[in-house]
């Protein structure tokens, strides 16, 4: 077998090592260290000293240097498409970042630390997501099936770092969170080299990909629903700790929104073959809606907990529907870009939801905060719906992309 060579299923995907496996070990490795930090961060700028405002300009600031850094890193990845270098460099990038970040100790510094980290971070998801649907090849449906691992890994970590900081404190993050971004640098090193060629330029194919029928209004619709996520994402651990909660219960609501993402993922073949991909991704900003209305009347830590699958469902449907609709309209070797580009929008979603919710939640408390984003999700959502099922049916989601679907849920490889 040549490990260089795209794979798309069968004998070769059931090989220990195969290039889709490596991929999705990246994706354990990744998950695992996100899954350390994601949860805790706004708690650990809370122990800090840092107020709320501040705390969402921290988001705000490290989604802004997403917006830039993560098109560079996907510019990088396609026009050194031979190179396995990429990947490993950005996790490298990151660990340093998270390292200089648990050592910070005022504003200044926590900016600084989490600029470089955020830089690194920005340049693992969309050049992983388009090196995996690379390797898939025509199976580009069964991407989540990859991504699902690392939802997996997440949920552990979020449970036992949690556990973990119950014992040792807050910042005790770092000694998973650190590791696991090295081991992401390791791992992904392993990742077999593309073979595509470019055939565009990074710009063209990038502006390409943005005025394609219905695409700016998808990415439109993309910024609210990520916006809105953000807003009520940046200030969900707080509150959990707000109303009686430990960095424990944190853990365990951040763990179950995960669990359901999984088997989600790992079946979102069949779920595109029976109902569509557009479907699922207008369901899933739903989803968001309806978990920050929830949200914005929980009194105690518990009810937030119990909530938490609905931020699984949705990111599950959102993201990886978004993944496979942004990467069928991506020009020929500009993959990376492509995901690039969307995952820049989710910078600027960040960088408006973080930072405007920052200042909503000080005049309005947090609650008020989850109770204007439900009322906006459901707007967002629309938008969405308005894009995607507008598109011709041979679209993703649409005849062609069921039978794509069925296809590989037949197949359902494990």
């Amino acid at each position: 077998m040549t490990l260089a060579a795209p794979v798309t299923g069968g004998a070769r995907d059931r090989a220990f090592l195969s290039p889709t496996r490596r991929a999705s070990l990246t994706y354990v490795a990744f998950f695992g260290a996100i899954g350390a930090a994601w949860p805790y961060l706004p708690v650990y700028y809370r122990e800090l000293g840092l107020d709320l405002g501040a705390i969402g300009l921290i988001a705000a600031l490290s989604a802004a240097t997403q917006l830039v850094a993560a098109p560079i890193w996907g510019a990088l990845a396609d026009r050194f498409a031979r190179s396995r270098m990429t990947l490993p460099a950005a996790a490298l990038v990151a660990a340093g970042g998270a390292v200089g970040l648990a050592y910070a100790r005022d504003l200044p510094g926590v900016a600084a630390t989490a600029f470089v980290l955020a830089f690194g971070i920005a340049g693992i998801g969309p050049v992983l997501d388009a090196r995996s649907l690379d390797l898939l090849g025509a199976d580009k449906i069964r991407y989540g099936q990859l991504r699902a691992w690392g939802s997996l890994a997440f949920v552990v970590t979020a449970w036992v770092v949690g556990l973990l900081l119950d014992r040792a404190g807050v910042p005790a993050l770092f000694l998973v969170y650190v590791p696991g971004l090295v081991l992401t640098a390791l791992v992904a090193a392993s990742i077999p080299r593309s073979h595509v060629t470019r055939g565009v330029s990074i710009v063209r194919g990038a502006r390409t990909l943005v005025l394609a029928p219905g695409m700016r209004l998808f990415l439109f619709g993309t910024l609210l629903v990520w916006g809105l996520l953000a807003a009520v994402t940046a200030f969900y651990s707080i509150q959990v700790v707000a109303l009686g909660g430990l960095p424990a219960t944190v853990g365990v609501a951040w763990a179950i929104g995960a669990i359901v993402e999984v088997p989600l993922m790992y079946g979102f073949p069949r779920l595109a073959a029976r109902f569509g991909t557009e479907r699922l991704i207008v369901l899933g900003a739903l989803a968001f809606a309806v978990r920050a209305a929830a949200a914005a009347v929980a009194r105690d830590p518990t009810a937030l907990v119990l909530i938490s699958p609905m931020e699984g469902i949705g990111f599950a449907l959102s993201f990886v529907g978004g993944v496979a609709y942004v990467s069928h309209r991506a020009p020929p070797g500009l993959a990376a870009t492509a995901q690039g580009v969307y995952s820049a929008t989710s910078g600027l979603a960040t960088i408006l939801g973080a930072g405007v919710g920052g200042i909503v939640a000080a005049a309005l408390t947090i609650p008020g905060l989850f109770a204007a984003c439900a009322a906006g999700g459901a707007g967002a959502a629309a938008v969405v719906a308005i894009a995607v099922m507008t598109q011709p049916a041979t679209e993703v989601g649409g005849t062609q992309g069921r039978r794509r679907g069925l296809a590989a849920a037949r197949e359902d490889p494990a």
